[in-house]
């Protein structure tokens, strides 16, 4: 009886080793699927796109918020905000580009969180292209720099191709492709918004942010 009692014992726990061992060796991809990505690593699982230049990850076991480095799409999401000129556009194209793949982000080593706590990262893809770029070639973002990046001059230089060529945001000519202040009425457009073209080059002040805009006494044109 000793016998069969040891038996009936040993074969289902090796069986579930068993079971266990093979399920991780052909579930490899779901296994990394399912935890986001390489906890160990920066190759990530993109799991939202939460507007055009913000993206939700999994890293390890957890979900972090990707906030795209030196680029700035209209707002779709801004709760003190309306949806903006070729935001849901925007928003789509990175949608359909990103969700559900995996990506590799990098980083600026001298800033990795912004003032909101999300990670700030360049998103490149399987194939090698960096997606930040492709934003701002396609004309769905501008160049931003609230903080130094070591790509700025290369972004500005893909921006003023998107601006010849007059793409998404800068399609249009009284459609204002930066944040633009006009010296003489103190009032500021951000990209998207109509009436740059009748601000006069001479009275025109531009700005990276428009937390510099209102820094600088300037306010917010009425839609």
């Amino acid at each position: 009886m000793g016998y069969i009692m040891r038996k009936r014992t040993w074969i289902p726990t090796r069986l579930l080793f068993v079971i266990i061992l093979f399920a991780l060796v052909i579930s490899g991809e779901a296994l990394w699927t399912f935890s986001g990505g390489d906890p160990r690593g920066e190759w990530v699982l993109v799991t939202e796109a939460v507007d055009g230049d913000t993206i939700s990850v999994g890293r390890g076991w957890r979900s972090t918020k990707v906030r795209l480095i030196g680029v700035d799409t209209p707002e779709t999401v801004h709760p003190e905000k309306p949806i903006e000129f070729l935001g849901p556009e925007a928003s789509e194209f990175t949608k359909k580009q990103l969700e559900g793949k995996k990506v590799y982000l990098e980083f600026e080593p001298s800033n990795y969180y912004d003032n909101y706590g999300r990670l700030l990262a360049y998103v490149v893809l399987q194939d090698g292209t960096l997606f930040n770029v492709e934003l701002i070639k396609q004309g769905y973002a501008r160049v931003v720099a609230p903080s130094p990046f070591h790509r700025y001059k290369e972004f500005r230089s893909y921006e003023q191709e998107a601006r010849v060529k007059g793409l998404g945001l800068w399609a249009a000519k009284d459609i204002c492709r930066e944040i633009i202040g006009n010296r003489s009425s103190k009032i500021y457009r951000l990209p998207g918004d109509a009436g740059c073209g009748r601000i006069k080059e001479e009275n025109r002040v531009y700005f990276d942010t428009e937390e510099g805009a209102i820094k600088a006494g300037y306010r917010r044109a009425k839609r």
